[in-house]
């Protein structure tokens, strides 16, 4: 069965925003999924002042809802992967991801997009804003002692983070 999936990422901040999955993306889900995405970014309080999506029709009703004086809708040109390449790194890594389990459904898949999202978030490190994470918080400036390392385990190990025990 073949499931697409709606994300946002914001490119200053590598931030995603997993909008939602459908086995069919019709207009009217579409638009109400553009439609929580404008509240996401009232939210975050982010400028978006450009939309880049591929030439994929199912993207009307996107850009219909979206469409403000303030966003410029950006399409890529043909079969160019490149020129939208953090949403493919991205695609990619939801994919290497989903190659590794077994999905027992819907709810499955969707709690499993749940955690990627979150981890991207809140965990991955990204190498082209200087090794930051999107929802930053304290890193140490010095390596750790292997002793005092621990692993945090998602999707029963797939993805991981690492970070200092506390010394309390």
């Amino acid at each position: 069965m073949t499931i697409y999936v709606l994300f946002f990422l914001y490119l200053g901040t590598r931030r995603v925003w997993m909008a939602g999955c459908s086995p069919q993306p019709r207009a009217a889900w579409m638009a109400q999924h553009a439609r929580n995405f404008s509240m996401v970014v009232a939210d975050w309080e982010l400028p978006c002042r450009y939309l880049v999506h591929d030439r994929d029709t199912s993207f009307i009703a996107l850009d219909a809802t979206l469409k403000t004086d303030a966003l410029r809708i950006l399409n890529t040109p043909p079969d160019s992967p490149q020129c939208n390449a953090f949403a493919e790194r991205h695609a990619r890594e939801i994919r290497a991801t989903l190659d590794d389990l077994i999905l027992l459904g819907e709810f499955h898949l969707r709690y499993t997009f749940a955690v990627i999202e979150k981890h991207h978030n809140a965990r991955r490190p990204h190498q082209g804003i200087g090794n930051v994470i999107p929802l930053a918080f304290d890193y140490p400036t010095e390596p750790a002692l292997q002793a005092e390392v621990q692993r945090e385990a998602a999707l029963g190990g797939l993805l991981n983070h690492y970070s200092i025990k506390n010394a309390a």
